[in-house]
């Protein structure tokens, strides 16, 4: 192939490269000057001075078209966030991911502007400068173009092939050490940019890692913890919106937390008043009134079985108060008769079966029915007779008053049961 048609075809592959044609300076951002950046923009609430902090930034630091991104989320007005992407564009590392800044502007025309004056305006130049180079000249000529499309391609972040442009240039002129030195910045770049590759996923990773434990805690109602959480993943990408908005729902919820508890605790201080004022009534004999603070106080808590406890004992208290109005009795005289025939019984099974017609037929006082109970010797037949006797007494509430009567603990500790599950 000779000289002339090796230079057309360079010139023809110029001219399918749309790259930018700036060059890269060697200075790349770190992930701490980074997020110091976003740290001062987000001190001020003033436009214009967010845009300084972001200008000293983009001027003077390799950078990403995220990190772009981050820094215009702060900026509102679409004609500074134009000024600084157009400032920023020269030191863009990924320019082919460039186009992911227009979705930033809210007016589609500021995003065809910063468009016209930035890769447009690149990929003009790019072919103007291949259309000014003369096909005819020797071997310089065509060894700056392989320079300039190496460049090129460095610019956009394709090392393999840049550096074979490189490698060509180096064929021509093996003596001159402007090759070797492109090809050896293009090393260099490719391992700073694995670092911060390396360096954002690690921050990545400790970001996720934190926002996940603090959706942990949340999950459990420990906000206070889950907050601190979300502030430290915040801390370390301080242009994510991630963590902001997990502190405002965690807010949020524990604002509902708080108010769910004072909800409960009004409850709760209701159904105490409530119980209360029963037990109040309930002394004074006003049944049917302690009755419906009972069921008021159920109807806030339904699972609570207190209120229903209380309001049978009410009724119980109730029919109690209401039979003691007609409490019949049996004169001495014909208990002393009805205790003779129980004690001329053969057998404590026929005394028992007597004793039991006539304390279900006759109203017996608590006295007289103790009588009837120490006709019989054996505790198991006082039992007996007694937890007979309760259910036809018109004082319940006096039946401790047999334990005396019984000679075994374990008798009375079975009479004692007996009257609390009854109660």
């Amino acid at each position: 192939m000779n000289k002339n048609t090796t230079l057309l075809f360079v010139f023809m592959l110029s001219l399918s490269l749309i790259s930018p044609t700036l060059a890269q300076n060697n200075q790349w951002s770190s992930t701490d000057k980074f997020r110091n950046c976003m740290t001062t923009m987000q001190s001020t609430n003033d436009e214009q001075t967010r845009l300084n902090y972001a200008m000293q930034y983009f001027l003077t630091e390799h950078s990403t078209i995220l990190q772009l991104q981050d820094a215009c989320y702060y900026l509102f007005s679409d004609q500074k966030k134009y000024e600084l992407c157009v400032a920023a564009y020269p030191n863009i590392l990924d320019k082919d991911n460039f186009f992911n800044i227009y979705n930033s502007f809210s007016a589609f025309s500021q995003a065809i502007r910063l468009y016209h004056n930035t890769q447009a305006n690149d990929q003009y130049v790019s072919l103007q400068n291949d259309y000014q180079i003369n096909v005819e000249q020797d071997n310089h000529a065509l060894f700056d173009l392989l320079i300039q499309k190496g460049d090129i391609l460095l610019s956009n972040n394709q090392f393999d092939e840049a550096i074979a442009f490189y490698t060509q240039a180096q064929e021509i002129k093996p003596n001159d050490q402007t090759p070797a030195l492109k090809i050896t910045e293009v090393n260099q770049i490719q391992t700073q940019l694995a670092n911060v590759v390396q360096q954002e996923q690690q921050l990545n990773s400790q970001f996720n890692t934190l926002i996940q434990q603090g959706d942990v805690q949340l999950a459990s109602n420990q906000v206070d913890q889950a907050i601190a959480l979300y502030e430290q993943a915040m801390q370390l990408k301080p242009g994510d919106p991630t963590a902001y908005q997990r502190i405002k729902e965690a807010n949020n919820w524990q604002k509902d937390l708080s108010n769910m508890v004072e909800a409960e605790n009004q409850k709760q201080t209701e159904f105490d008043f409530l119980m209360q004022k029963g037990e109040i009534l309930v002394s004074s004999s006003k049944f049917d009134e302690a009755i419906i603070a009972y069921q008021q106080a159920s109807a806030i808590f339904p699972n609570n079985q207190t209120p229903y406890i209380k309001i049978d004992e009410a009724n119980r208290n109730k029919l109690a108060l209401s039979n003691a109005t007609a409490i019949c009795t049996t004169t001495d005289s014909d208990f002393k008769q009805m205790k003779k025939s129980i004690d001329d019984a053969t057998f404590s099974d026929k005394q028992a079966k007597l004793a039991k017609v006539y304390i279900q037929k006759k109203c017996f006082s608590i006295d007289q029915i103790k009588e009837i109970v120490k006709i019989f010797s054996m505790d198991d037949d006082k039992l007996d007779m007694i937890k007979y006797a309760y259910d036809f007494s018109n004082a319940p509430h006096r039946f401790s008053e047999f334990e005396s009567i019984l000679t075994f603990s374990s008798s009375q500790k079975e009479l004692n049961t007996f009257l609390i599950n009854r109660k």
